[in-house]
């Protein structure tokens, strides 16, 4: 009888391995549901109402629990795609719960080192924003538009997408958040003059250069197929194109 129950129970305990490991390879569905509920609820046109969460108690638990479970996740059973979704929601998911643990404030720049604190866990290990960025997102995945996807909590940043991103149709929504990045003034913008045409961009490309192009006109080609017909059109017929940069605003991005 000890034997048998022996040769039920190792399968037994085999099966809910594999479930377990299933759970955070198979699906960003249930992975990222607490987090897509967090932002269907609180996140409107990009602003966070940061208030109304901390006063929701279910809800600060059910951030809280998604943040636990990002910590566990064995990101190595995932595919490529499922990683990628997997770091931008951890970066801002980590970026609203910072937020959080200090407001009320005004600016995420009251926070001292606000991306250098190594107080996150995801995927087993303890890191901060900084390394998410600028380690697991820029140099593994060297994704541009992962700048118009993570968020810094503040007005000059690119509006918080109010779905957790996932990953069969992680190619379409970077897309949609690149192109909603470029439709706001605050992002974009050109002025022309006979055929001198100047582009005022948001200072992220001023910071990330490199990750864009490795001069103007390559930033420009970079930029070209998520704009208006009329801005393309009035760009590829100019002599000149310039770049300016405009200023950043790190005001708070509360509802």
């Amino acid at each position: 009888m000890i034997k048998r129950k022996t040769f039920y129970i190792i399968p037994t305990i085999f099966l809910l391995i594999i479930c377990s490991n299933k759970l955070y390879a198979d699906g960003d569905v249930i992975l990222h549901a607490e987090w897509d509920f967090i932002l269907k609820k609180y996140v409107d046109e990009g602003k966070v109402d940061y208030s109304k969460i901390i006063n929701t108690s279910a809800d600060l638990k059910r951030l809280n629990d998604y943040l636990t479970t990002l910590g566990k996740t064995e990101v190595s059973l995932l595919s490529r795609d499922e990683q990628l979704a997997f770091w931008i929601n951890a970066y801002n998911a980590f970026t609203v719960k910072l937020i959080l643990n200090h407001y009320p404030l005004k600016s995420i720049k009251e926070i001292k080192d606000p991306w250098k604190q190594k107080v996150w866990f995801a995927a087993n290990e303890k890191m901060s924003l900084d390394d998410i960025e600028h380690i697991k997102l820029r140099k593994e995945f060297r994704e541009p538009r992962i700048h118009f996807a993570i968020v810094c909590a503040s007005i000059g940043c690119p509006a918080l997408y109010s779905n957790a991103f996932e990953n069969d149709n992680i190619e379409q929504t970077l897309n949609l958040v690149t192109r909603h990045f470029f439709a706001e003034r605050r992002n974009y913008y050109l002025k022309a003059s006979g055929k001198i045409t100047t582009i005022y961009l948001n200072r992220i490309f001023k910071w990330f250069e490199s990750d864009f192009g490795k001069d103007d006109k390559q930033v420009v080609e970079f930029i070209l197929p998520y704009l208006k017909k009329k801005d393309r059109d009035i760009i590829n017929l100019s002599d000149v194109v310039k770049i300016n940069y405009l200023d950043y605003d790190w005001s708070l991005n509360d509802k």
